[in-house]
């Protein structure tokens, strides 16, 4: 794609927008609603910006880098229909866009905050397009970015966000409550840190299941009774505790039963 315009100025468009710039491709312009956050990426990039919709640029690709609540909006602010516009999420289909342009999905699997560095080659991407030629053209354009490319279809798409909710804001939601309890019983949360590190570091060398440690996979129901006793006061960590050392009791305890039928 010889010129690029995104519309969004959120983390993934300020990532994106440099990820793409740092690969030498040609952004040409960043759009938003709201200019300041527009002018932040464009300045930090040394490309224009805007918020006006009668000041988007003519270019070959259109990226939409919004929440999902959003694309839709912005997907008709396009005045042409001679390009490729595509949306970065994973849980809308191509057809959320509305336009006579063509249309395709570039959805990087990662967390992005502006306030984080990220290698962006190992950045898996999964895109799509309504036609072989586009496709083609989104898959050049994301090889130079990252090292790993899938074609992805919607349902397939959705499942792999959703394995993304799993892997990485219900885990961090689970920092947060550690953190909370560790804080009300006078205990810095700094003190998870090591183990946090520990927990990361073995899941880059072994599999989740062959990693997993604590009460439940032991089945230790005397620990586990403290644990719900010590929650007593609040019904909601009571019931997250309950529902997760349930699922994994459930893994270990069908390996077990497998284990006594051979």
């Amino acid at each position: 794609m010889n010129s690029i315009v995104i519309l969004g100025a959120g983390n993934v468009a300020f990532h994106l927008t440099r990820a793409l710039i740092q690969n030498t491709c040609n952004v040409r312009q960043i759009f938003n609603r709201t200019l300041e956050r527009a002018k932040e990426i464009g300045e930090a990039n040394r490309i224009s910006y805007t918020d006006k919709i009668s000041e988007i640029e003519k270019a070959e690709l259109y990226i939409i880098a919004s929440a999902d609540s959003g694309i839709e909006e912005f997907s008709h602010y396009i005045p042409y229909d001679d390009v490729l516009v595509v949306h970065t999420s994973g849980s809308s289909p191509m057809s959320i866009l509305k336009g006579d342009y063509r249309k395709g999905v570039l959805y990087p699997l990662q967390t992005f905050s502006k306030e984080r560095s990220l290698r962006y080659d190992n950045i898996p991407f999964f895109i799509e397009a309504e036609n072989p030629t586009d496709l083609k053209a989104l898959s050049d354009l994301a090889n130079r970015i990252s090292n790993e490319v899938h074609e992805l279809n919607f349902a397939a798409r959705m499942q792999v966000q959703m394995t993304g909710v799993w892997a990485n804001n219900f885990v961090n939601h689970l920092y947060y409550i550690a953190g909370n309890i560790c804080e009300k019983n006078n205990i810095p949360a700094d003190v998870l840190l090591p183990l946090i590190q520990e927990t990361a570091k073995k899941v880059l060398e072994l599999d989740p299941k062959t990693a997993q440690t604590g009460p439940a996979k032991r089945g230790d129901q005397i620990i586990i009774d403290k644990h719900l006793n010590a929650l007593q006061d609040d019904s909601r960590l009571l019931q997250i505790y309950q529902l997760l050392t349930d699922s994994i009791k459930r893994v270990y305890e069908n390996d077990k039963l497998q284990r006594e039928i051979k």
